[in-house]
């Protein structure tokens, strides 16, 4: 997977469910992706906050391994826990989480692959996710390959007998089964069902970044309600 910016619920039950993750981050960066940006609740309604970036580079020479974030305006950070913390007030968990966040949000890098790691390292740990955790590019391995073959590359270099993909990777993994079949490799696909929690304002909003649910729920029952929604299938042949 590739480092997500705050990721919603369903990216850290793959994370548990595996015994291994792998962050992606030598391939590039789409910067339209949830890399750089993602919700939070804000007065009922969703925000899409943006992580801003250098864009130094030409488009397809950015790989997100070597992504700066840009503090040439302003910091960000501070803008980003100023918006989180006046919103979360009066959430349930407001005490119990509110420092935990201001140290992933205000965590020192230049690079936006290691804050967005920092982010999902720390949450993990946080909610005893004690899942294997590797960063592509701190390998030997090479990614210079189209994605069916990238994956399928990943895999036999891990050594893996079954690779579990989120649901938008479906239609590409669906033409390249044949080969995980030869190399004795199941696929299987992330179908979570997102579950409700208690959360500010007058009507559930789904699919926003997991911050909305830590500071309404806290950690322990973080856990179980991420754990609520999972769902994997087997791919078919």
């Amino acid at each position: 997977m590739q480092p997500t910016f705050n990721p919603w619920l369903g990216y850290f039950d793959l994370i548990d469910y595996v015994d291994k993750f792998i962050f992606l981050d030598t391939v590039q960066l789409n910067q339209q992706s949830w890399q750089t940006r993602n919700k939070i609740k804000i007065q009922n309604k969703e925000l899409l906050y943006s992580v801003p970036i250098q864009k130094n580079k030409q488009k397809s020479e950015l790989l997100i391994k070597d992504v700066l974030l840009d503090f040439r305006k302003f910091d960000f950070r501070k803008k980003l826990f100023k918006t989180v913390e006046q919103n979360y007030k009066k959430a349930k968990y407001f005490n119990e989480v509110n420092e935990f966040i201001k140290e992933i949000v205000l965590f020192d890098t230049a690079f936006l692959s290691e804050y967005n790691i920092n982010i999902i390292k720390s949450i993990s740990k946080k909610l005893q996710f004690n899942t294997e955790i590797i960063t592509l590019s701190e390998t030997s391995f090479n990614t210079k390959v189209s994605k069916g073959e990238l994956v399928l590359d990943i895999c036999k270099y891990n050594n893996t007998t079954e690779y579990i993909s989120p649901l938008g990777s479906k239609d590409y993994l669906d033409k390249e089964l044949e080969e995980f079949k030869k190399n004795s490799i199941d696929i299987y696909y992330q179908y979570y069902q997102h579950p409700e929690y208690n959360q500010l304002g007058d009507e559930f909003i789904p699919y926003i970044g997991i911050f909305d649910l830590l500071y309404n729920e806290g950690f322990e029952h973080s856990k179980n309600i991420i754990l609520s929604g999972r769902n994997y299938k087997k791919a078919e042949q």
